[in-house]
């Protein structure tokens, strides 16, 4: 094969490679479009609904939170357990650097499957201290019995990740409280507290219900693929054309001779007299 030939033919093989990432790049950014879009409907669906038991949503404290049951709200009844507060560290609220509160809290339900089970619950979040290690202030939560509203939130997986004692990187209930019967599917972050206590830390905002730009990044990719093959489709037939099949542009003619006319003979005739007689007369 030609060696421009050869150029050509992997020029092409490069832009299909190009293109088929491209293609793959904006299916995953569409794939995250969709995924967004059901989680903000989700939101939007649940974030108006009335509170509800707990075992109208979560069937026993071990089964996972349904994916269409996030952010649902649910009342509970129970106490918080004494002296069991972990904070959740590099969660920032709105840029600021914060800790969330997180506090075990001991359901009381007669009757149902969730009596006695510990639920972990994110009750706010408080400032970080001068040294950025522990919070300015840590309000404590109330005592006694409570009733609680929460909306429920995926439990996150134990984080890999050593924390100080007390603390923790992610809000997994194992990682929160050693309590024998633990809600392990879910995690309640906190709407309302009755009795309420004297100091409460921020609470919680409500998340973004915004779709995103993962459809437009799409679109993005899917134009770069077809650049990639205009591109470099493009240089590829200029390479495979470059010399095959195209001859150097020939050499202009030489203008022939002009044929010598009679009076050109004749000043030719005249002009050798002429120096015939001057080299004589220099004799």
């Amino acid at each position: 094969m030609r060696p421009e030939r050869a150029r050509a033919v992997r020029i092409v093989l490069l832009a299909v490679v190009v293109a088929v990432g491209c293609t793959f790049a904006g299916l995953w950014q569409w794939g995250r479009a969709e995924h967004r879009e059901r989680a903000v409907e989700v939101l939007r669906s649940n974030w108006a609904a009335e509170p509800v038991a707990l075992e109208e949503v979560l069937a026993s404290p071990a089964a996972p939170l349904a994916e269409d049951a996030a952010w649902r709200a649910v009342r509970l009844r129970g106490r918080y357990l004494e002296d069991a507060t972990v904070l959740l560290r590099n969660r920032p609220v709105g840029g600021t650097p914060a800790f969330h509160l997180l506090e075990p809290f001991a359901i009381e339900a007669p009757g149902s499957p969730f009596d006695g089970a510990v639920l972990v619950v994110d009750r706010g979040w408080v400032p970080i201290g001068e040294d950025a290690s522990v919070p300015a202030e840590v309000p404590g939560p109330p005592s006694g019995e409570v009733g609680l509203v929460v909306r429920l939130r995926p439990a996150e997986p134990v984080s890999g990740r050593q924390a100080p004692a007390g603390q923790t990187h992610s809000v997994a209930p194992r990682s929160v409280t050693t309590a024998p019967l633990l809600v392990e599917g879910a995690y309640g972050s906190l709407v309302s507290e009755d009795p309420a206590p004297a100091v409460l830390p921020a609470a919680l905002e409500r998340p973004s219900a915004d779709y995103g730009p993962h459809r437009s990044y799409a679109f993005q990719w899917w134009v770069f693929a077809l650049g990639a093959l205009g591109g470099f489709g493009w240089l590829a037939l200029r390479e495979w054309r470059g010399t095959e099949g195209l001859s150097p542009s020939p050499a202009a003619p030489r203008p022939a001779p002009r044929r010598r006319s009679a009076e050109d003979e004749e000043d030719a005739l005249l002009d050798a007299i002429e120096a015939q007689a001057r080299e004589t007369s220099s004799r």
